[in-house]
């Protein structure tokens, strides 16, 4: 069932007030669709919902969100307030609704051409922005070999304070999560159906204690329609995009987790492959990364501490604190492009396109919130 369906009884016609900014959320990502080639153009024209709405009929509104979503902003029972059983929906089952403009949104994802408008959220979102996340991927047919290496090396970064993210999926997914779970450890699960499913339905109460100290997430609404084959590979990039680092466990070489492998690489994050027998085929594609140089050998949990920034067992599970005031979408924008070493004005401005002068307002506000210390020589940094 469409989000719309439900709301067929309602008027269309949108009231003499200005809509609910969360309204014009989910009516824009409905516009857009999942895994959109406009997202970040789109957000970098207007980052205000309610403005982008007043505006759909405009040209600078076509050109952004492209002719198709252009063409489906015109449909006159398709408004923001049509979305309002599905917040409420949304509310009453405890999914949490993150907008791109959300405290709890990923800042990883604000950078990704393809990033998804609205994301919904069961656990604790806090994880989606903490430390040290890892993605962890392989085969879900997986051979006795990769199922100890799923376990053994997630279990060693879970105590050492990583966070797991992976697709909840049978096989290798499953196996990094439950790794986290039997170490007390948080992770994050990447779903390709609609949130209020699980899929494969035997790893429910496996989400269930996942949420307890984790989340889980997905770009689908409840009782949204969606294409398993295109839901599954569109998934894929979010767990590439919400790593910092993406580790293979086990695949072969023509296998879905490639797809993973290949949006790591567009949004240039490192990949580490396990490497494996060459007579075993679930070991030729992680091999065949190795040997080609697209991925990292990864002989064990250790060889991620260091890049991670990560020294040992951490000394709570519990989800990290949200810190300072709420930040606007491009203080967002420029956290997601920072790191903890000295960057210039200039190279912040090429990683996060805003313009050096616009750019130079945006930091004195994270310096003066307490997000950001700033250097000699106009160079900032992660406090």
């Amino acid at each position: 069932m469409s989000p719309l369906d439900e709301g067929d009884q309602l008027s269309m016609m949108p009231p003499e007030e200005k809509p609910d900014p969360l309204l014009c959320w989910l009516w824009l990502a409905h516009v857009l669709g999942p895994a959109s080639p406009h997202a970040e153009q789109l957000v970098d024209w207007c980052d205000d919902p309610v403005r982008i709405w007043e505006e759909r009929d405009t040209l600078a509104f076509r050109g952004a969100a492209g002719p198709a979503a252009a063409h489906r902003a015109q449909n006159p029972n398709c408004t923001p307030w049509s979305f309002r059983p599905l917040a409420a929906q949304c509310q009453r089952m405890g999914v949490r609704i993150l907008t791109y403009d959300d405290s709890d949104y990923p800042l990883s994802l604000t950078r990704i051409p393809d990033l998804p408008l609205v994301l919904y959220c069961t656990g604790s979102p806090s994880w989606l922005n903490a430390p040290g996340r890892v993605g962890m991927v392989g085969s879900r047919r997986p051979d006795n070999y990769g199922r100890q290496a799923a376990a053994s090396i997630g279990q060693s970064l879970a105590r050492s304070g990583a966070v797991i993210v992976s697709g909840l999926a049978d096989g290798l997914d499953s196996e990094s999560h439950r790794a986290a779970v039997e170490s007390n450890a948080p992770t994050i699960g990447v779903q390709g159906v609609p949130i209020d499913r699980t899929f494969p339905a035997s790893n429910r109460t496996l989400r269930q204690k996942m949420e307890e100290n984790g989340c889980v997430i997905s770009e689908y609404a409840p009782g949204e329609e969606y294409s398993t084959k295109a839901s599954f590979l569109q998934r894929n990039r979010l767990i590439a995009g919400l790593s910092q680092v993406l580790v293979v466990l086990e695949a072969r070489e023509k296998s879905g987790t490639m797809s993973t492998v290949a949006h790591a690489e567009r949004y240039q994050r490192p990949v580490y492959a396990v490497p494996g027998d060459i007579n075993r085929d679930n070991a030729s594609g992680t091999n065949r990364l190795i040997q080609s140089g697209r991925a990292r050998m990864l002989l064990g949990a250790e060889d991620l501490l260091e890049p991670l920034g990560l020294t040992g067992a951490p000394e709570a599970s519990a989800a990290p604190a949200v810190q300072g005031p709420a930040l606007s979408a491009k203080e967002r924008r420029v956290l997601a492009c920072m790191k903890r070493e000295p960057m210039s004005v200039e190279e912040l401005a090429s990683g996060c396109g805003i313009p050096a002068g616009a750019l130079s307002a945006v930091l004195m506000g994270l310096v003066l919130s307490g997000y950001v210390k700033q250097l000699p020589g106009q160079r900032y940094c992660l406090l």
